[in-house]
């Protein structure tokens, strides 16, 4: 019988608990708050510990699942690893680049132990398949790359007070640059290490939120193409594309409508299309590979994030933190 843990009382913690209930219909699932109690109904766990309890350490599972905030990631990870128990950590990694170094440390330290980060959109079969279609070189030299990333912060978990969610309060790791980090883990996932140029973050003031609201970030790859992304809080209307502009074609694709258009001069082509995919079939094979690592001693899923990859994309949060150019932005400042 497997044992499982997940620290964390979220959504996130809830999804990992109702997932792993659909895989393991028979294993034991241990069930930690990390900052608050969980309510006794909630019942895909057998068992439920308080937050902060030691217990869960004692029981020594055959993994165990980070979904806390990011703030006390590192916490968690020092005491897993002592004992030698496999982490998934949800992402970002940590919510300072100085606890993520602190957990690449602890991870060199203990080898034998596999880490693993849950950046989740490398899953989606439209993903792989964008992977492939730009390994296969048949599009030619990739000069520039645009994502966009927007949801309305309000409307992320209705019923409860987004002023006091992870995504809304510094302390917790939130704002845009941490919270919608999956755009650039992606970005490392199909083009390599990046380099940052310029960076504008905005605190609107108008989700009354002590994080930036708005970011957009120029940076560029190692093969010299040009990045723009843009994250917001604000727009009401869900987006989330990237398009690629290569010297043959243009690839665009729509994370919401889950498709990838092939543009090669006045021609276009659905090269790919999925609108009814269930995206919790992501999160399952996340879990289901980061299993197979384990149970394959020596070897490495192609496509989990190691917590090197998840590193590179906390430093380029830091980065762009630092290097800001920070505020709202008055009508003043846009007409000059």
């Amino acid at each position: 019988m497997k044992h499982i843990a997940v620290i964390g009382a979220g959504s996130i913690g809830r999804r990992h608990i109702s997932n792993l209930r659909l895989l393991h219909p028979d294993a034991q699932l241990y069930w930690l708050g990390a900052t608050g109690v969980i309510a006794e109904t909630e019942r895909d766990a057998d068992i439920l510990y308080p937050a902060h309890s030691d217990e869960l350490l004692s029981i020594q599972p055959d993994y165990c699942i980070v979904a806390s905030p990011a703030s006390s990631h590192l916490h968690f990870m020092c005491a897993l690893l002592a004992k030698q128990i496999p982490v998934l950590v949800e992402k970002p990694l940590a919510a300072s680049l100085a606890d993520g170094q602190q957990m690449q440390q602890l991870c060199l330290a203990n080898p034998q132990t596999p880490v693993a980060v849950a950046y989740c959109l490398r899953f989606l079969p439209a993903l792989q398949q964008l992977k492939t279609i730009l390994q296969n070189g048949d599009l030619g030299k990739v000069l520039h790359i645009n994502c966009q990333v927007a949801q309305y912060l309000p409307d992320w978990r209705p019923g409860k007070d987004y002023r006091q969610s992870v995504s809304a309060r510094a302390e917790l790791g939130g704002g845009v640059l941490l919270e919608l980090s999956h755009e650039l883990d992606y970005l490392h996932y199909l083009f390599g290490p990046l380099q940052l140029h310029y960076s504008q973050l905005q605190h609107s003031g108008l989700l009354d939120i002590d994080v930036e609201d708005q970011a957009d970030l120029l940076m560029s790859t190692q093969s010299g193409a040009t990045v723009s992304l843009h994250q917001d809080f604000l727009q009401k209307t869900v987006q989330r594309r990237c398009t690629i502009s290569t010297t043959e074609a243009r690839l665009e694709w729509d994370l919401v409508q889950n498709s990838i258009w092939l543009f090669t001069g006045s021609e276009q082509q659905l090269l790919f299309s999925e609108p009814e995919y269930q995206r919790n079939q992501m999160y399952l094979q996340m879990l289901t590979a980061f299993e197979q690592q384990l149970s394959q001693t020596g070897t490495t899923s192609t496509v989990l994030a190691t917590v090197d990859d998840a590193l590179c994309t906390l430093t380029l949060i830091e980065q762009g933190k630092q290097q800001a150019s920070i505020g709202p932005i008055t009508p003043q400042q846009q007409g000059s």
